[in-house]
């Protein structure tokens, strides 16, 4: 057998565990786990599942961070013929339990290593409503050699919830087909081999880093090197980067800003790095040019394109090219991979080449829609194959993708549709802003929607009133120049106001409800204008 005959996950990690026994499947933190003992603890766990009475297409929820035994979790459960759920662990327990009643889960795993109180937290929810709270370390001295049930190319692997950016999250099903095909398109098309070093601190619970960084090493027998995702201190993820010689990392363009706000890039040697693969949120031409710039590299920071509902890669420039960027700034994300069609539509029509739309995707990735709820899968579907992305973007006349923005979160303004990345990146340039947002909020003018800016400040403590009002001076006057005309209102927020999705993305619906709602003033978030 070779790679492009697997048709299961459980398939392709047997024959991992066969026939590249003793290589080191991944490393944790600098502990290495082969792929044999990987496969001997995913049995383990599997089978006291099935000692534990799972049912064929049950749901699993697993709230486990980066860790070794998240993945003899998140595969134990699939070999014994049940639904992996990952999600964000450190997420409240409310939110945890919450998820699990949205897709009727009845097991939740919990690290092994998690608090007492927290701990004893979870047993009581858990205890409320019927789930069982179970942890890896709790299948220690089971035998890993249970009858397992036959796993099917149809079979769905797992639910990936949506980070909720524009809503509700929606668990996204996707097959063992699904994984194996976008695997393969990735590969292809970023021209990926099994002399690969990859090095990711990006969260398994979330596609990116679970399939790019995780599932497509072990697809291929690749080096792969896997951190915490605490980014507070970015320097073990350059050091990993240096002391392995990793040819491949990703990460949003945000860690790509810090490296450049709090590392010192003489102090490193990244020349080893083929690709550092800029995705999951706006991309911006700055950070890439400043990026390779201060770390002496050039045409390796690429910009990409992916979705759940695709499983996750759609599109990818090609390493060692030179970048496109459009007037606005927009970076193209290039063309997308191997057997994966792109159309551009409006109002039901395909657009031509430069013409914004929202982007409809056709592939074989493709997921199956979303779990248990069949009112948003029929809105996610259009026709032909395709499904409609929720992304604004344009093809060019080469056939080169461009995103503008997300459709629910664009301000249309007098006539003009404005991205509230473009306002984000001009406001993020100022050196006391950690991060900004900007919304549309129709007051029923004639205009339309008015922009309001909102700016998270780094020390909220330590400012003065007059230097918050120079401060919004100032964003008043970067705006307008940038934009050709002035903000409705500007807003300066304590830090941590801004609310984000559990992977870093501005939940800008959600802002604008705090926002309009008053919460804002009732969490005294607001530092400047005083109310």
């Amino acid at each position: 057998m070779n790679p492009e005959q697997f048709t299961t996950l459980i398939e392709m990690l047997a024959f991992r565990a066969e026939n590249s026994a003793e290589k080191v499947a991944f490393t944790f933190n600098g502990q290495a786990l082969s792929f044999a003992k990987l496969w001997q603890d995913i049995n383990r766990f599997a089978s006291y599942l099935l000692a534990q009475g799972i049912r064929r297409g049950e749901r699993v929820l697993l709230a486990l961070p980066n860790s070794i035994e998240f993945f003899s979790a998140f595969y134990g459960i699939q070999r014994a013929g049940g639904i992996a759920v990952p999600v964000f662990p450190e997420a409240g327990a409310e939110r945890i339990f919450s998820l699990a009643n949205l897709c009727e889960a009845k097991i939740i795993v919990a690290p092994s290593n998690l608090p007492a109180e927290r701990f004893s937290h979870f047993s009581q929810l858990a205890e409320k409503r019927n789930i069982t709270l179970i942890t890896v370390e709790n299948s220690i001295g089971t035998s890993p050699n249970a009858t397992f049930p036959e796993i099917n190319p149809d079979d769905i692997s797992f639910l990936q919830y949506t980070s909720g950016s524009t809503g509700n999250p929606k668990g996204v099903m996707l097959t063992h087909n699904n994984l194996l095909t976008n695997i393969r398109q990735m590969i292809a098309g970023m021209e990926i081999t099994s002399d690969e070093i990859f090095v990711s601190w990006l969260p398994v619970y979330h596609d990116m880093g679970l399939i790019l960084k995780t599932m497509v090493p072990f697809y291929l027998a690749a080096e792969t090197h896997l951190l915490p995702t605490n980014l507070r201190d970015i320097h073990p993820w350059l050091d990993a980067i240096q002391s392995h010689k990793a040819t491949y990392t990703a990460s949003p363009d945000f860690a790509y800003r810090l490296c450049l706000r709090h590392a010192t890039p003489n102090e490193y040697d990244l020349s080893s790095l083929r690709v550092a693969l800029n995705a999951a949120e706006p991309v911006r031409a700055t950070t890439m040019q400043k990026f390779e710039e201060a770390f002496g590299l050039k045409n390796v920071m690429v910009a990409a394109y992916g979705l759940a509902e695709a499983t996750v890669g759609v599109s990818m420039w090609t390493s060692q090219t030179p970048k496109r960027v459009d007037s606005r700034g927009h970076v193209s994300v290039g063309v997308p991979f191997p057997d994966v069609n792109l159309l551009i539509v409006s109002d039901g029509q395909i657009l031509p080449p430069n013409e914004i739309g929202e982007i409809a995707i056709r592939s074989k990735a493709n997921s199956q829609g979303y779990y248990c709820n069949p009112e948003e899968t029929a809105k996610l579907f259009w026709k032909d194959g395709y499904f409609l992305s929720g992304d604004l973007g344009y093809l060019d006349e080469d056939g080169y993708l461009y995103i503008v923005s997300r459709k629910k979160n664009i301000i249309k303004r007098a006539g003009a549709t404005i991205s509230p990345q473009e306002i984000e990146e001009v406001i993020d340039a100022m050196p006391d802003i950690r991060f900004s947002a900007a919304i549309g909020v129709d007051k029923g003018g004639i205009e339309g929607e008015q922009v309001v800016v909102f700016a998270e400040i780094r020390n909220g403590e330590t400012i003065s009133q007059n230097e918050l009002h120079e401060m919004t001076i100032q964003m008043v006057s970067s705006f307008h120049t940038h934009m050709g005309f002035r903000p409705a209102r500007c807003y300066l927020l304590k830090p941590r106001s801004i609310p984000l999705t559990y992977n870093g993305k501005i939940q800008h619906i959600r802002l604008k409800e705090k926002y309009l709602n008053g919460e804002l003033k009732e969490q005294e978030a607001i530092l400047y204008p005083v109310y």
